[in-house]
């Protein structure tokens, strides 16, 4: 056994890293322990030992943050979704866009190209979505999240994060004592949530004939396959939608690429904006139909969409709409852009602007250096928490093709 684990240590906070745990020095020793504030001393044991770092659980708050609160849900602690739920609102939008300012001036954007965060409300209740698992094993059967350790599952009876519509229904079904008979092991349970319909849910695969759901946004009602992407956070997509008008006015440009567009959200903002050509990939085909119809819907029966390579779009671009004033837009999965991608964007003309926006801060960054290493200048860079009282959060960047590439 490790050396270090079951030792007692007295830790003094230094700062609060990516995904919410906090950082702590042991003589020589970085060591990184949940649940804790800058700025607070905590009495913790050493709980594993890893070649670069410890980790610890802390057992005593000896001096607690002015920040620190009570938290609302009583899985805190326990449940790997929510990493903030011990730290008020207003604080952990600033421990997040430290963070964020951290990943940004490592990637290349000087302090002066950040802005100001976003932080939509409410805190909680927001997620028109919820994904859970089940872990059966004869008459014992767990409905919840899967744990840190990517097998067992954590049950859970409502989700202080989810609508509350969402957690009534959940509610309803393990009231049901037939119910749990009905589900199988390592099934996933899947809600979604919209004004129009209230709580539809499905296992595992969506079944077939299942018409698409009506999401309201600033733009208007916009259509999304009940298995497609949309913003989990109605609200954090309206702010999405606030900041892209805002760069669309201040770009002007005559076409848009959205890649990895879904169901078209920033599409629909392109076409609320009058931009002139606007063309769009996703890999999913059903989301691609989506897209189109909702632009028809708007008034633009002409945007083009394509299920596909996004990266391929960006070469057929060239091609089509050459010496005009683009912007691209994209919003890639967390694993962030493939290589080809990037011999994509480098390709594109001196002038172009790109949209960057990630749900992973980690991967943004790594591809923002890249892009920058290689013509591409830094516009300004911003924080929305998206994932409320969650360890992550949601960058908006905008760089230019430079000259050099």
């Amino acid at each position: 056994m490790p050396g270090e684990i079951g030792r007692k240590v007295l830790l003094s906070i230094e700062k609060c890293v990516f995904g919410g745990d906090g950082l702590a020095h042991w003589g020589e020793r970085v060591v990184f322990i949940p649940g804790v504030l800058p700025g607070e001393c905590v009495r913790a044991v050493i709980t594993a030992e890893k070649r670069d770092f410890l980790r610890a659980r802390a057992e005593e708050i000896v001096t607690a943050s002015p920040r620190r609160v009570i938290p609302v849900c009583p899985y805190a602690g326990h449940c790997p979704g929510c990493a903030c739920m011990h730290v008020d609102f207003a604080g952990e939008n600033e421990l997040k866009n430290a963070q964020f300012r951290e990943f940004a001036v490592r990637a290349g954007f000087a302090e002066d190209k950040l802005v100001p965060p976003l932080a939509p409300e409410p805190e909680t209740g927001y997620r028109n979505k919820l994904v859970l698992h089940v872990n059966k094993a004869g008459s014992d059967v767990m409905i919840g999240y899967v744990g840190s350790d990517n097998q067992t599952v954590f049950p859970v009876e409502k989700c202080c994060l989810a609508h509350p519509e969402i957690n009534e229904f959940l509610a309803g079904q393990l009231a049901d004592p037939g119910f749990r008979h009905t589900v199988h092991h390592r099934m996933e349970l899947t809600y979604r949530r919209t004004d129009h319909g209230g709580v539809f849910f499905f296992r595992n695969k969506l079944p077939r004939g299942v018409s698409w759901l009506r999401e309201n946004t600033i733009l208007g009602e916009l259509a999304c396959p009940a298995d497609g992407f949309f913003q989990v956070n109605t609200n954090g997509a309206n702010a999405l939608l606030r900041r892209m008008e805002e760069e669309l006015r201040d770009f002007q440009p005559e076409t848009i690429l959205d890649l990895y567009c879904g169901a078209g959200l920033f599409s629909a903002a392109a076409a609320h904006a009058g931009v002139k050509n606007i063309l769009g990939a996703e890999i999913a085909e059903n989301s691609v139909e989506a897209a189109r119809y909702n632009l028809k819907k708007l008034g633009r029966p002409d945007a083009e969409f394509i299920s596909g390579d996004a990266a391929g779009l960006i070469r057929s671009m060239l091609r089509r709409h050459p010496d005009t004033r683009t912007m691209l837009v994209m919003d890639p999965p967390r694993g962030g852009i493939l290589p080809k991608m990037q011999e994509a964007l480098v390709c594109t003309p001196p002038g172009t602007r790109l949209v960057y926006i990630s749900c992973n801060p980690a991967t943004w960054a790594r591809d923002a250096a890249r892009l920058i290493a290689r013509g591409f200048v830094p516009v300004r860079a911003g924080m929305l928490n998206q994932f409320a009282r969650t360890g992550h959060f949601e960058v908006i960047s905008v760089l230019d093709k430079g000259l050099c590439a």
